[in-house]
């Protein structure tokens, strides 16, 4: 494994990934006397765009722009990232947390809170530690569906809720059987998030956060909102842990309680990372588009959900569009992809299962009926609102 040392230091440096870690890296590379000639991002859309007066470039310009190069990473998913380079031709690539680890955020200026920027770091040299030293199972990030159910009828909603003609809540004892397997099974988790639909619609929504607050395998639990809702005194209390972060979607006018909401998450001192809707591109569509298996690796390739690793109704998932398909009965039983945990005794045996489902899956037969999210997609209007459930096949 190739160590943390830059040893070509006359080579152009460039940073793979240009979203909030690259920032602190770029801060990083300065701080040290580095020259950064560019950044590279997967994301078309942010191509447009410079980061100060650095260019962003796309992986497709690599080979015309540079023979050779250093590549710091700041992406969190480094696997991904290794292999796109290294099958472009390029070796000299080295974890950010070479200099990260020991960067100190308090001394720059962002474009996100610090509190925000901290986690994204931290969470990136998680990553990193760990797929250096892979030697335990470790995730870094899991959603866990507690609710089909939400304030919003989103017509383009990526997890599908839209679909659900009766919406309802997870009920807590699954719930909580769920999390005590995966967490027997897994070394550790960096961060468990809780979504739906709306998370708060779920009434016991704080008896999933007291379980996963208590658990010392989860590192933290980030809770994704749209800002309709404030949890009532009782519930509330529950976010008071610094394990707990929510990431706060303004959808503008729709998000009719997002101002009470700050106010009373700043009052309590439990952390929140408000974003504008944006990003939303038509990857809700579930339909069999008849695709070979190479058109398949494709999609699965290119997809910047695949490691949206998902639980639902005691199953793990790689992505939350293939965790609703499936819980909606809208694609057929593709029992390879998924693992059930309920059905499993045997602890290294379901360990090495969910390495090999994690590491070394190429593509799912789901992807089959979506029509794929790759990284910089043209945009769409987000949250367009519709008055009732969508119409789809059923094949169960």
């Amino acid at each position: 494994m190739k160590k943390d040392i830059i040893k070509n230091k006359d080579l152009p440096t460039i940073i793979f990934g240009a979203g909030i870690v690259g920032e602190a890296l770029f801060n990083a590379c300065n701080d040290k006397g580095i020259k950064v000639e560019s950044f590279c991002d997967n994301n078309k859309n942010k191509t447009k765009n410079h980061k100060g007066n650095t260019e962003i470039i796309h992986p497709s310009e690599l080979k015309s722009k540079y023979k050779d190069a250093n590549f710091l990473i700041s992406a969190a998913d480094i696997k991904d990232v290794v292999n796109q380079l290294e099958s472009l031709g390029f070796s000299n690539w080295y974890s950010g947390n070479l200099l990260l680890r020991d960067f100190d955020v308090s001394k720059h200026q962002f474009s996100a809170p610090q509190d925000f920027v901290r986690y994204a770091v931290d969470t990136c040299i998680l990553c990193h530690d760990n797929y250096l030293n892979p030697n335990k199972l470790f995730l870094r990030s899991l959603d866990l569906i507690i609710t089909e159910r939400c304030s919003l009828k989103c017509k383009d909603c990526s997890n599908l809720m839209q679909y659900y003609e009766k919406p309802k809540d997870c009920n807590y004892p699954e719930l909580k059987k769920t999390i005590d397997l995966f967490c027997n099974f897994a070394d550790e988790i960096n961060e468990f998030r809780i979504l739906g639909g709306e998370p708060f619609m779920n009434k016991n929504f704080d008896l999933t956060i007291e379980r996963l607050r208590s658990e010392p395998k989860v590192k933290k639990i980030v809770i994704y909102t749209n800002g309709t809702i404030v949890p009532e005194e009782s519930k509330i209390r529950c976010l008071e842990d610094d394990k707990i972060l929510l990431i706060i979607t303004d959808y503008g006018k729709l998000s009719r309680r997002l101002n009470d909401l700050t106010g009373e998450l700043s009052k309590r001192d439990i952390s929140f990372y408000v974003q504008k809707a944006q990003g939303w591109t038509d990857c809700s569509k579930i339909t069999k588009h008849y695709r070979n298996t190479e058109e398949q690796k494709e999609i699965f390739r290119d997809c910047c959900a695949k490691n949206t690793f998902t639980l639902s109704d005691g199953k793990l998932y790689r992505c939350p569009f293939s965790a609703n398909a499936d819980r909606l009965k809208a694609i057929p039983n593709f029992k390879k992809d998924h693992i059930n945990i309920f059905n499993s005794t045997n602890t290294e045996e379901i360990k090495k299962k969910i390495k090999e489902f994690i590491m070394e899956k190429d593509f799912l037969e789901t992807c089959e009926y979506c029509n794929g999210r790759s990284f910089g997609e043209k945009e769409i209007e987000p949250a367009t609102q519709i008055k009732k459930s969508l119409e789809y096949k059923k094949y169960r």
